[in-house]
């Protein structure tokens, strides 16, 4: 309750009178974590009095009316602050420092540019070029903000003195939907589902998850492996459905490529069990949606992941398939365990729902404006 009033007085007090603080993005697409997270944040500015819209270099059409082109900005003469996402290299940092704009710098991570050297050698050269902004930026930030503790320490070891962790926030309006019911006629119809939420990528390895279902299926043949996401377009794809292939598991594996929010509430709701063996998460907002979403987790305890999932989900330091498909089992069948898991991931959930983070928000936004 105390919590709910403070921010009501904030609100009604409508600090920005007015005041341009746009977002810029390298990228915007609907159903991305830092496009969804700008659009929520743009949301808040604007209730708050501020003049606030989202700008990106690169634009996908599913938001072209949200989304304005990097190139069509112009600074008016109030506009001496804006808000920047950081993740990837491009020319965004570039044309806001040509118009000499503080910053709020919102650094969601920059995957190393290992995972795509010899995938997509020009990705992994903006990955490069991600890394090297970040520390280049660093004269012209008022205030360092991370999407999780994980990157609050990349932005330390970059330089950043004033900094502070600003999650991803779950809009639990884009959840509490009704099931898509033939879709969850089809997953409730099958062997346990394993259940996977990420685009196709090096880093997120989801060659390991079909490894792990190959050793599940010796004792659970009837099991199934749902990959949901983007499946891009540096053929890492391909590679994973031919390796599914090889092991005969073909048609046990499903590439969903893109699908609904409904769809994709559903595939939570009627898996089995969210496993995640990903070598590099910034945040991981899956782990959030399967918390809110009452899906238990088994989970790579690499980057991000242990301080997105706290003391919720279980978490593994070592890929031994064998026994990760004996623990898979557990987490399924043994129902008391399960119920257990599932209490303290919709503990450990509140820390992401909006009334927190906004909460959150305001106390930088008074930190950072001048």
């Amino acid at each position: 309750m105390a919590s709910d009033l403070r921010l009501s007085r904030y609100a009604r007090e409508r600090p920005g009178r007015g005041r341009p603080l746009h977002q810029f993005l390298t990228g915007a697409t609907a159903g991305d974590a830092i496009t969804t997270q700008a659009m929520i944040l743009c949301r808040w500015l604007r209730e708050l009095g501020f003049r606030s819209d989202l700008y990106a270099q690169h634009i996908h059409e599913s938001v072209q009316n949200d989304v304005q082109p990097l190139f069509n900005w112009r600074p008016t003469r109030r506009e001496n602050q804006a808000i920047y996402h950081h993740s990837i290299g491009s020319d965004v940092p570039a044309r806001l420092q040509e118009h000499g704009i503080r910053l709020v710098l919102v650094h969601h991570n920059v995957t190393p540019a290992h995972f795509f050297t010899h995938v997509d050698p020009a990705w992994a050269q903006r990955a490069h070029l991600g890394a090297q902004q970040l520390r280049d930026l660093r004269p012209h930030v008022d205030l360092a903000l991370a999407d999780s503790a994980f990157n609050e320490l990349e932005l330390r070891d970059a330089g950043y003195a004033d900094t502070g962790v600003l999650p991803i926030v779950l809009d639990a309006a884009q959840y509490d939907l009704l099931d898509n019911p033939v879709l969850a006629a089809q997953l409730d119809a099958t062997g346990p589902t394993l259940l996977f939420v990420g685009r196709l990528a090096p880093n997120k390895k989801q060659e390991d998850l079909i490894k792990l279902l190959y050793c599940y299926r010796r004792f659970r043949p009837g099991a199934q492996l749902v990959l949901v996401g983007d499946r891009w377009d540096m053929g890492y794809d391909g590679w994973v459905e031919r390796l599914a292939a090889e092991l005969d598991l073909a048609e046990a594996v499903t590439l969903t490529g893109k699908v609904s929010q409904q769809e994709m509430v559903t595939y939570y709701r009627h898996a089995d069990l969210y496993v995640s063996m990903s070598e590099h998460e910034g945040f991981g907002k899956p782990l959030v949606e399967s918390m809110y979403l009452g899906l238990p987790i088994l989970a790579y305890a690499a980057a991000s992941v242990p301080y997105t999932l706290g003391e919720a989900g279980v978490k593994v330091h070592k890929k031994d398939f064998e026994r990760l498909a004996e623990l898979a089992d557990i987490l399924i069948t043994d129902r008391e365990l399960r119920e257990r898991l599932i209490a303290a991931q919709r503990q450990r959930v509140q820390q992401f729902l909006e009334a927190q983070v906004r909460l959150k928000f305001h106390d930088f936004l008074d930190r950072a404006l001048v």
